[in-house]
């Protein structure tokens, strides 16, 4: 991703920083990532970010997905026509977007569980059986793909990961940190 699309999205945290200091890291990330010839060591996605890391090219990373949106077409579908905000603030002014059925079509062409399966040994999962967004229809078909020390499951967190989510996420990278 090129210094000028980085910048085009504005991200967000609990403590915003501050305009200058966002600019600065977005070109550092984005000098590091034109320099660097290393790979990614551990890829975390969540939600529907955690679809896309199980479908990037991920080299021999290990990939750690939370509440992945293991079929957008069904998890997004509810949202098509309505008008919705951006997560982020955006910097162009664009604040909102409306998702479409051309839009949604597009992940049907994309094989979600056959890209699991061929990276099965490399991918962790973190569902919460609480989650107040999609349920636990990411669960059930991760159940038979995933071996008990690859899927944790825990009711004590959200969609979003807060709170406790973090915590077990952070045991689990505290593991494949130690393991490698």
């Amino acid at each position: 991703m090129s210094e000028a699309e980085m910048n085009s999205y504005r991200h967000t945290s609990m403590e915003e920083t501050g305009d200058e200091r966002m600019a600065q890291i977005m070109r550092e990330v984005a000098e590091d990532a034109r320099e660097s010839t290393r790979r990614a060591e551990i890829i975390v996605g969540t939600s529907l970010g955690g679809w896309m890391a199980v479908m990037c090219d991920s080299g021999d990373a290990e990939i750690v997905i939370v509440n992945p949106s293991v079929n957008p077409v069904q998890t997004l579908g509810r949202w098509v026509g309505q008008e919705l905000p951006y997560f982020c603030r955006r910097l162009d002014g664009e604040q909102t977007y409306t998702l479409t059925s051309e839009v949604l079509d597009k992940y049907n062409g994309f094989d979600f569980s056959g890209e699991l399966q061929r990276k099965v040994n490399r991918v962790h999962a973190l569902c919460s059986s609480n989650d107040e967004l999609i349920g636990d229809i990411h669960i059930t078909p991760l159940r038979p793909l995933l071996d008990g020390s690859r899927l944790t499951v825990r009711d004590d967190f959200g969609h979003r990961c807060f709170g406790r989510g973090m915590h077990h996420l952070f045991e689990i990278l505290d593991w494949l940190t130690a393991s490698h």
